[in-house]
């Protein structure tokens, strides 16, 4: 569709003149105009990507790391708005990929959980009945019951879009709930004076060692629940501790007022996710349980 470059009229059909004038209709204007219009997309995108710089992002990922406090104190004093705002979408999705992650370590140990658990019965049965050892179990009912899971498994029926924004949703949720906080303590409680995008950027970068332990914490979860547990809740720890410290050097409160603060917020932030997943995942668990439901019946 053209446009008369006259009275600005529309020209349908590609036109050679216009309908409500009769000027007639430079087609390499247009042509010009629409060439330009994407040159000056594609300036913008080439800007934008111009400003991405890798190698500072993976350097402050490896300080942050590796020395969460003097790392984190870096990247706020330091790092500009485009590269915080990338390591923002990078945790985000990476927050979704390991959902997606523990799902599937969820499913895949399901065979073992209900044979144990089958086993577990059985044993308690000879115990109270009397009778064999208690390990002879039923070879077949445990056949039965691993094909079953088997044909679970490789069905589509796993809603991973889902799971993956789901997720995506509970990192952004705890995080904007932590700032909010944290951004009204310190601004209205201790009355220091701070920009929002410090505080953005003080969040953000203590976030980042619960995701590294939630990713080792996986990686264990396979030898060990427990063990796996024992790493989310260190993760948990190490950032909230690194948080406090970056709030406290980075702008001035006091030792007592800080505390006050970042424990509340980190309470709220707790409840708002664990709010979040009931809202978003206990559907997507009621859809699995389901699904797995009726192929055991």
């Amino acid at each position: 569709m053209t446009y008369c470059s006259k009275c600005g009229s529309k020209i349908e059909n590609d036109g050679e003149f216009c309908p409500n004038c009769g000027t007639k209709v430079n087609q390499t204007s247009n042509e010009n105009r629409n060439k330009e219009k994407i040159d000056q997309t594609f300036q913008q995108v080439k800007s934008v990507a111009n400003k991405i710089n890798v190698s500072e992002i993976i350097n402050i990922f490896k300080n942050s790391v590796l020395n969460p406090v003097s790392g984190g104190k870096e990247f706020v004093t330091k790092t500009q708005k485009t590269p915080a705002i990338i390591i923002l979408i990078m945790l985000t999705c990476l927050q979704g990929i390991l959902g997606i992650w523990r799902v599937n370590q969820i499913i895949n140990s399901v065979s073992i959980i209900f044979t144990n658990f089958y086993r577990n019965i059985s044993s308690l049965a000879v115990l109270f009945g009397g009778g064999s050892p208690s390990y002879n179990v039923d070879t077949s009912t445990l056949y039965s019951i691993n094909n079953t899971i088997d044909k679970f498994k490789y069905m589509n029926t796993i809603p991973y879009g889902k799971i993956f924004i789901g997720n995506c949703e509970l990192y952004l949720v705890g995080f904007l709930v932590l700032f909010i906080c944290i951004y009204l303590g310190i601004s209205f409680f201790a009355k220091v004076k701070c920009t929002p995008f410090m505080i953005f950027k003080s969040v953000l970068i203590s976030t980042l060692p619960i995701m590294v332990c939630e990713i080792i914490s996986i990686l264990f979860s396979y030898l060990s629940l427990n063990l796996g547990i024992a790493f989310v809740i260190l993760g948990v720890l190490i950032s909230i501790t690194t948080l406090g410290i970056i709030i406290k050097d980075s702008f001035a409160v006091n030792a007592n007022l800080y505390v006050l603060i970042i424990s509340t917020a980190a309470v709220i932030s707790l409840i708002a996710f664990i709010l979040t997943f009931s809202y978003h995942m206990v559907d997507v668990v009621k859809t699995i349980v389901y699904k797995y439901g009726s192929l055991l019946n």
